[in-house]
């Protein structure tokens, strides 16, 4: 008896065996069973960046960004976040239904600031009713020149290092782009602009100053536009 019992469980095993391999093991017969999550359409810009190009200093500049609702509802936007006092967006309308289009313009004060900028936009959407919050982002890239750019912008000077020099290159098709003159605000760091357009700094160890200081070095020129031009100095003589 035992033995008929002994050969019905290797029955049973070697049935269950084949039936694994012929359908896979259980957590492949659930995993086949289950189908993919489905991916929510969302609003979105149509494109992730805005590239403004290159502007001069204190100029207004602007473009738009593109958004697409591609979900299956309406949508309500918000007014657009920006992420400096400098730039200003605003949205071409405030419902969009599905497949919908609308336009974000967006307008940028380059003020005074050199170099490569970038800002950001986004746009907050929801259902009719305020719920199911969704954002939306795109960045602003632009690049600020002047009549005259500094190289590099801004300096360090130490007890190690107490001697640096930046660059002053203008603009040759500006009507006025003459340097007139480059002054330190502070007795510990000595300017010489004998060899414009390169200006040489030291740093005055003797000066009985705090360890850690900023400086600014001021740039005088005949543009009205860019008559004095601040380069920043970071001074440590711990």
């Amino acid at each position: 008896m035992k033995s008929l019992f002994a050969l019905a469980g290797l029955f049973a095993t070697i049935a269950l065996l084949s039936l694994i391999s012929w359908f896979g093991t259980p957590a492949q017969i659930v995993a086949d069973t289950v189908p993919p999550p489905v991916m929510q359409a969302e609003a979105h810009f149509l494109e992730s960046q805005l590239q403004l190009g290159v502007a001069k200093l204190n100029q207004q500049i602007g473009g738009a960004f593109t958004i697409i609702n591609d979900t299956e509802r309406t949508i309500s936007l918000a007014e657009p976040f920006k992420s400096c006092a400098c730039t200003d967006a605003s949205v071409e309308k405030r419902s969009l239904a599905p497949g919908e289009r609308c336009s974000v313009t967006v307008a940028v004060q380059t003020g005074t600031r050199r170099g490569k900028r970038a800002e950001t936009v986004s746009v907050l959407y929801t259902e009719p009713d305020g719920s199911n919050v969704r954002q939306m982002i795109g960045r602003v890239l632009f690049e600020v020149k002047g009549v005259f750019e500094v190289d590099p912008q801004q300096l360090v000077l130490t007890r190690a290092e107490p001697r640096a020099s930046f660059v002053i290159r203008a603009d040759p098709s500006a009507d006025r782009h003459d340097v007139l003159d480059v002054k330190s605000n502070h007795r510990c760091v000595k300017v010489n602009i004998s060899a414009l357009p390169v200006v040489k700094l030291e740093l005055d160890l003797t000066t009985p100053d705090e360890s850690i200081l900023n400086v600014d070095c001021t740039i005088y020129t005949n543009n009205p536009a860019e008559d004095t031009i601040r380069v920043p100095i970071r001074v440590r003589k711990e």
